[in-house]
């Protein structure tokens, strides 16, 4: 891909990870995320845009 077509995606983790699953702790950690309302820029890809989907009750996302 050329650098031009990298668009990035800014996730906000907006809900606790406590009493979560395993799995969505995972894709959130996955996504750089480790306490609430941190913010992190991550390259808009199928293999993140699905992480997200998996927590997508837990963050929110803005596209750059």
């Amino acid at each position: 891909m050329a650098n031009a077509e990298n668009k990035t995606l800014n996730i906000t983790l907006i809900k606790s990870l406590n009493g979560r699953l395993a799995a969505h702790k995972a894709c959130a950690s996955g996504l750089g995320l480790r306490r609430m309302h941190q913010t992190v820029q991550v390259i808009d890809t199928p293999e993140n845009r699905g992480m997200i989907n998996k927590i997508h009750y837990m963050v929110n996302v803005e596209e750059n």
